[in-house]
């Protein structure tokens, strides 16, 4: 039985009435939302301090241009929910006036190449490359005015991410890792442009 929240009329009356009240230079704060894994094609990953501190070295450059005042992190103890209301409700008892929401999704596809035929051996698996590992993550970051639910930006970005070796070497982990890695880092260089702009308004 799903348990999708049925949208009502109401909401979505609620969403045109709202509009933007945010005033610079501002409190933010970030979220990173819990990873979402498809445990098809997906690895296991979490957020780690690098992203965090990826995210939080825009700081000092907003800061000059006068977007924000400080940036705050809020981790799901400081929660009372799921969705984007109680992520509001734990930014606004940070004292944030704006929140930025960090989403993750993970693929993998494995799969055996042209060398793989020697696999029948019974060495050749530890010496011949013929696994291959693609990884892909997606990632987005979306920015919301803590009082109303308002939408300022939101951004997208991928990474890509690719391992060949013997079989018994692949490390779908680590394809994950790095397609994350890139992926973060051209979302910051998007979210440095974006969130400049607000200041030259």
């Amino acid at each position: 039985m799903s348990t999708q929240k049925q949208v009502t009329e109401e909401d979505i009356r609620e969403v045109l009435d709202a509009k933007p009240r945010l005033s610079l230079p501002f409190k933010l704060a970030l979220y990173f939302s819990k990873p979402v894994v498809d445990r098809r094609y997906g690895s296991v990953w979490f957020w780690r301090p690098e992203d965090r501190d990826k995210l939080l070295s825009l700081e000092p450059e907003l800061k000059k241009k006068g977007v924000i005042t400080e940036t705050v992190v809020i981790g799901d103890h400081m929660l009372e929910g799921s969705d984007n209301r109680a992520v509001r409700l734990a930014a606004a008892r940070a004292g944030a006036d704006a929140v930025l929401i960090i989403n993750g999704v993970s693929a993998v596809d494995r799969f055996n190449n042209a060398l793989a035929y020697s696999y029948c051996l019974l060495v050749t698996p530890l010496v011949v490359a013929g696994t291959e590992a693609d990884g892909l993550f997606l990632m987005n970051a979306s920015l919301w005015d803590v009082r109303n639910q308002y939408l300022y930006l939101s951004v997208d970005s991928e990474g890509t991410a690719k391992d060949i070796k013997p079989a018994v070497f692949v490390n779908e982990k680590r394809v994950v890792l790095s397609a994350k890695s890139a992926a973060r880092d051209a979302l910051v260089r998007e979210l440095a442009s974006r969130l400049a702009r607000l200041g030259a308004k």
